[in-house]
């Protein structure tokens, strides 16, 4: 086998590999709710945890290690974070930048929503009301974002019950070649953003006389 068809199975392997579909399916209902990792055909339950992946519990930590390692968290905080508004605001920018990135790549398998509305029927009426209007609002926006194969979004109406329920599921995913890409986007995006940052700070510094 000469060295260009080595390259060849090699890009192939990996053209293979981007495509195979990763995601969430996450659920809640009045019984319970659960949050999985979805890798192509294989589920990996994240939430509710069993008790053997409940963490162990915490050693006591002496006081002088517990300050230190306040002001070490303290630190790294501050260095990463920027404290001023312009810098806040910046920050939202490039997070609004990253999530428009993904538009039309993020793939919705499913997305339900049964909330049934109960109790005091004149204030179940007006929520139910409201509801929909959220929703005539709301759905465009994600159909602008997101490919929704299957969706079934209805408030209800059941004055029988006492209160308010909601039954929810949600199934999304991104094939592992465009979730690296957009996770490269954002790294980039990121450290020039942080580059842009600290040459301003030091800009904005006094000089030493």
């Amino acid at each position: 086998m000469t060295w260009w068809m080595t390259l060849a199975v090699i890009f192939g392997v990996l053209f293979l590999i981007g495509c195979i579909p990763v995601g969430v399916d996450a659920a809640y209902s009045t019984e319970g709710y659960y949050v999985k990792l979805k890798i192509w055909l294989l589920r990996v339950t994240l939430l509710p945890r069993t008790a053997k992946q409940k963490q162990k519990p915490e050693k006591s930590v002496p006081k002088k290690a517990e300050k230190t390692a306040q002001t070490t968290e303290k630190k790294k905080t501050s260095s990463i974070v920027p404290g001023s508004l312009d810098g806040m605001l910046s920050l939202v920018r490039l997070a609004c930048d990253v999530l428009g990135d993904l538009r039309r790549k993020l793939r919705v398998e499913k997305l339900t929503m049964h909330v049934r509305f109960g109790g005091d029927a004149a204030k179940a009426a007006i929520n139910y009301g409201r509801a929909w209007a959220a929703i005539g609002a709301l759905m465009p926006m994600l159909d602008r974002l997101f490919v929704i194969r299957e969706r079934e979004i209805c408030p209800e109406l059941c004055y029988e019950q006492k209160s308010m329920t909601l039954d929810a599921r949600l199934v999304m995913s991104i094939t592992i070649g465009r979730a690296l890409s957009l996770a490269l986007r954002a790294g980039v995006k990121f450290l020039k953003f942080m580059a842009n940052n600290k040459k301003g700070g030091a800009e904005n510094e006094p000089s030493s006389v």
